[in-house]
């Protein structure tokens, strides 16, 4: 690449133009690789960089991730199509030996920390995104994957000394993780079927628009994979249940609103409340076993899991009593 441009070829090849600057942004920074605003046949488009991985590895990841977007895209939810615009492959791998796919670009601004539209209909567009996907079958788990079930393997084994968590941080973190693995023994009964999640329905992944701006679409599906819906809500809630990004507690006023507005279009047991906090807490240990597999020690989010930990009555109740 040069200036910062994917390469000329694949452009060329695919018949793929880059937008004017002066029109849109044309260099986007997602939380991996790297993305640019295009035009394939006059479909306003992303094309992404993928970060580099082991190619057979990654090309199979696509190939399952986008299998199942285009099969959500035939069903009328808003969410990013992959276009066959590389020989009919929605991807493929450039001469520097990286992986590029493309996606259509979804209208919209995203919500973030605004406060419309409100936390009620993120819930409710979650639950609409769930009906959809439980129209989707899948040909297994997709292979990049980290199911929560195979966090506390992770967190329990040498690794973190491995990665260089410090004796204090390894050792709080192999008590919650042997907590967690109790708890997903005993919540196991109660969480229903998987489906393909989204993995990450925060307010930053979701688009609105309109006057006042109501939610459109959904994007970033990098993390996608078949869980519990349950986990999704959870997922969700580890970011947007705060109050504000550097908070490292939540609002149990937001994390109830989302859950109703969840329960409007997908009712839910009383039970689950249990398992949606459950999810909630797992996530940060999520976190932090990725990072730790891949040698790095960051561990931030520990004091979030900590503070989950210590209010998870408080937590559980809000929830049930948003399912009331």
């Amino acid at each position: 690449m040069s200036d910062g441009l994917p390469p000329a070829a694949i452009l060329r090849d695919a018949g793929i133009a880059m937008l004017p600057e002066g029109m849109l942004p044309v260099a986007m920074r997602p939380r991996e690789g790297r993305a640019w605003l295009v035009d394939w046949q006059g479909t306003r488009a992303v094309l992404r960089q993928l970060p580099a991985s082991s190619a057979s590895d990654l090309q199979e990841d696509v190939c399952w991730l986008h299998g199942f977007l285009t099969s959500l895209a035939a069903l009328g939810f808003c969410s990013p199509k992959p276009l066959p615009c590389f020989g009919g492959r929605s991807w493929t791998t450039g001469a520097d030996g990286l992986v590029y796919e493309i996606v259509s670009y979804l209208p919209g601004d995203t919500v973030g920390w605004a406060a419309v539209p409100p936390m009620e209909e993120i819930g409710a567009l979650l639950g609409r995104y769930h009906a959809a996907a439980r129209q989707v079958r899948v040909c297994g788990q997709r292979p990049s994957a980290l199911p929560l079930a195979d966090v506390p393997g992770i967190l329990l084994s040498g690794r973190l000394e491995s990665a260089g968590v410090d004796p204090e941080g390894a050792a709080a973190i192999r008590s919650l993780a042997a907590a967690l693995a109790d708890d997903l023994a005993v919540a196991r009964g109660q969480a229903s079927d998987p489906l393909v999640i989204h993995g990450d329905f925060t307010n930053h992944n979701v688009l609105a628009a309109g006057h006042p701006a109501r939610p459109t679409g959904v994007i970033d599906f990098a993390l996608a994979h078949q869980e519990t819906p349950l986990a999704d809500i959870g997922y969700g809630l580890w970011r947007s249940g705060r109050p504000r990004q550097e908070a490292d507690y939540l609002d149990l006023a937001r994390v109830q609103r989302f859950v109703s507005g969840y329960a409007r279009v997908s009712p839910l047991s009383a039970q689950a409340a249990t398992v949606i906090a459950l999810y909630l807490r797992g996530r940060g240990l999520q976190m932090i076993a990725k990072r730790v597999r891949a040698g790095r020690q960051e561990t931030g989010m520990l004091a979030q899991v900590q503070w989950l930990s210590a209010h998870a009555r408080a937590l559980d109740d809000a929830i049930a009593a948003a399912l009331a």
